[in-house]
């Protein structure tokens, strides 16, 4: 692959962004002192992409940004691209290795040159994840600052439809971009990436997406951007995933109540889980990975939903916890035993002919006498 430097100018660039937002007052706050919610712009690089031509992508790094941010504010405040729905990275092992995640990391915190050779590397990426379904586009990749966090950064991955509307001259030292005027009537902001974080080992996990495309009926040409180009998939927020998970497994649980086997596949898989050290979970993967015969079948059933069985999230330990930390018995007797579940060795349940019945013994740390109400 070879990429031309173009030192992109950026009345043209500005041109070709604000797109279908040239009627809306542009925001101020930047020229007073605020941020959009991406913050300010620090870097930024743009690219002429055509489906499967990669041998020759023209673009780089653009030039005198801060004369862009109020432009980007707009769109990006029209976007709602920060409200999008999550994703999350398909990571192969709990390394975190993941060749997205590293453009993205040397975009926000690398050399110059690192930072110029990974927006050059997105673009190739994405001109090869596109198929003669997709339309030539304007790629750009922008790093901003976040505001109160010196050691954070917001990185926002842009396409705009080019629609067969420029025409590029290169000399010996410079390139120009002639814009029709058909880009401004027709343009608009198409698909979208938001990503924020620190260089450790827990940031850039993930993000939010915007794809205008992905809900048409041209869905399998438009899936390109987050299946392929930034190899991910739907994300459940932290806290709505795990308590999600959580509920999930306690009901498979309580209607495994005549199949002990079930339910102790049901611990072992809540046992895994809080133990493991994998960065993303989600329903698919836990139902794969600790499920087998009944106890699969009927944690599937609980959510059929295969968008939300796909979606991967983090663990939150707390949500999850509260939600499923104790194994709880009631005996015929009127006696409620609770039993954390790192202690679950501790009490044996025996099978008789006509019913279950639960033996626990350990030393007495505390006893208390109370009223029914507590």
């Amino acid at each position: 692959m070879r990429i031309r430097q173009l030192g992109l100018k950026v009345r043209q660039l500005r041109a070709i962004m604000i797109g279908s937002w040239r009627r809306l007052p542009e925001p101020l706050s930047w020229q007073r002192g605020g941020t959009m919610p991406a913050g300010l712009i620090e870097r930024m690089y743009a690219f002429q992409v055509y489906p499967r031509e990669v041998e020759e992508i023209k673009g780089g790094q653009v030039t005198d940004v801060a004369s862009l941010q109020g432009t980007l504010d707009t769109a990006f405040d029209q976007s709602k691209l920060d409200q999008g729905p999550g994703i999350g990275f398909n990571f192969s092992s709990v390394s975190r290795r993941h060749d997205v995640r590293e453009f993205l990391l040397s975009v926000a915190f690398g050399s110059p040159d690192e930072a110029l050779k990974a927006a050059e590397d997105l673009a190739f990426r994405l001109a090869s994840s596109m198929d003669n379904r997709s339309n030539p586009s304007l790629f750009a990749v922008s790093a901003h600052q976040v505001q109160g966090m010196s050691s954070s950064r917001s990185i926002v991955l842009w396409t705009f439809p080019q629609q067969a509307v420029f025409r590029f001259s290169a000399g010996s030292d410079n390139a120009v971009i002639d814009l029709m005027d058909a880009f401004n009537r027709e343009s608009n902001l198409r698909k979208a990436a938001l990503f924020t974080g620190g260089s450790g080992r827990v940031d850039f996990l993930g993000g939010k997406v915007l794809d205008l495309q992905g809900t048409t009926s041209n869905k399998p040409a438009a899936d390109f951007w987050v299946g392929k180009f930034l190899d991910a998939q739907l994300q459940l927020g932290t806290r709505e995933g795990s308590r999600l998970l959580a509920k999930t497994l306690r009901d498979t649980h309580d209607k495994c109540r005549d199949d002990p086997g079930a339910q102790a596949q049901v611990h072992a898989a809540i046992l895994g889980i809080n133990s493991s050290d994998q960065s993303l979970f989600s329903l698919q993967d836990v139902e794969d990975r600790y499920f087998s015969g009944r106890a699969a079948e009927i944690f599937h059933n609980q959510v059929r939903s295969e968008p939300l069985r796909s979606s991967r999230f983090q663990l939150d330990e707390s949500a999850f916890e509260s939600q499923i930390h104790y194994r709880i018995y009631t005996l015929k007797t009127g006696v409620i035993v609770s039993v954390p579940l790192e202690a679950a060795d501790t009490v044996e349940v025996v099978n008789g002919e006509e019913q279950r019945v639960l033996k626990l013994s350990g030393a007495i740390e505390e006893e208390k006498l109370r009223s029914r109400r507590g």
